[in-house]
């Protein structure tokens, strides 16, 4: 969803930046540092929610091949469970942490552009993001800091809707995962991102390998217990554990969360896990139970797999005795055939 914005902006950067230079035909970067992109969503008619992503990386050929692309786990709000919501629920970046944006710059347009100068136009660019590409176009004003930096900044707040990135059914999970508050099916999206060349190139890219090392220390520290209990809680919702029809044989489609919960696992190595299969109430109720705890234990297989310890996993199978909707649909009946994790202790 935020994508819309930032491809624009990263784009009408390119275009002004390169054109105080065009001579030279220099690459410029984008300073994540200096640069700032906001998401905000609304729920219950009213509530405005902010969120900010700082993982921005971007640059401008001398050919004027333009990219960004957008870290969607580095999503902000503040509230951590909210944060883990979005990648979990809404963005699904165990399956696509990144948004990416494209555009071809005319470097010949860029020649007039001054230093002081401020340019308000439209841009076009393809946004790939949660797995879906589309062509967009959006206003965004540039401005010429100097002969080496170039801001690019949303001319107005850009709203994108849900339907056209395939997160339809991500809003539907944020929305159960808050006792069914409605929330909007679009976002607004503001930006202000700077672009620079010469000089500040090699002081860019030396800030992108400090982002990257911070970006692993963060994502291999260990973590509270409280914390991993809010990964797991959330994960439990997102329907995105698969096994063959009737069996406990685990889909491949699986892989990726799994290995994200093996991840979070072994973050918080203080702590024991619980594993709980559920079935929907087709087939007996003996039936159900032996499935449930025969899909359990096949988790539990994968985790091992991935480095947890198996004496830290427990594992238990309800069938269908706590269904979390009505058997009275294929989609309710989905939402029974579940993973459920927990944290025991710690």
């Amino acid at each position: 969803m935020m994508r819309l914005p930032i491809i624009r902006a990263l784009l009408l950067g390119l275009l002004l930046a390169l054109p105080a230079t065009a001579s030279r035909a220099q690459e410029w970067l984008l300073n994540a540092g200096a640069s700032h992109f906001y998401m905000q969503t609304a729920k219950a008619n009213a509530i405005i929610e902010i969120h900010q992503f700082s993982g921005l990386e971007g640059s401008v050929s001398k050919d004027g091949d333009a990219e960004v692309k957008i870290d969607l786990t580095s999503v902000a709000s503040g509230i951590d469970v909210r944060d883990v919501r979005m990648r979990f629920l809404l963005f699904e970046t165990y399956k696509f942490p990144y948004a990416d944006v494209k555009a071809k710059i005319d470097m010949g347009k860029l020649q007039q552009a001054a230093s002081g100068t401020r340019i308000t136009t439209p841009l076009n660019f393809s946004l790939d993001l949660h797995g879906v590409k589309q062509e967009l176009e959006a206003m965004v004003t540039v401005t010429r800091v100097g002969e080496k930096s170039v801001s690019v900044a949303s001319a107005k707040p850009i709203v994108v809707s849900a339907e056209d990135f395939a997160l339809v059914a991500g809003i539907q999970k944020l929305s159960e995962a808050v006792n069914g508050t409605p929330i909007v099916r679009a976002v607004s999206i503001t930006f202000d991102l700077v672009f620079e060349t010469g000089d500040k190139i090699p002081e860019i890219q030396a800030s992108y390998s400090e982002a990257a090392k911070r970006k692993n220390a963060e994502e291999t520290s260990a973590i509270s217990s409280q914390a991993c209990e809010t990964r797991f809680s959330v994960i439990s919702t997102t329907g995105a554990i698969y096994f063959r029809t009737g069996s406990a044989e685990l889909d491949t489609k699986s892989e990726p969360l799994l290995k994200s919960v093996a991840d979070i696992a072994n973050r918080c190595p203080s702590v024991k896990i619980e594993i709980t299969g559920h079935t929907d109430s087709v087939g007996s109720k003996d039936a159900n139970q032996h499935l449930s705890a025969e899909r359990a234990q096949s988790v539990a297989k994968f985790l091992v797999q991935q480095g947890v310890a198996s004496p830290r996993i427990d594992t238990a199978g309800l069938g269908d005795t706590r269904p979390v909707a009505p058997n009275d649909s294929d989609a309710n009946r989905a939402k029974n055939r579940r993973i459920e994790f927990r944290v025991k202790g710690g």
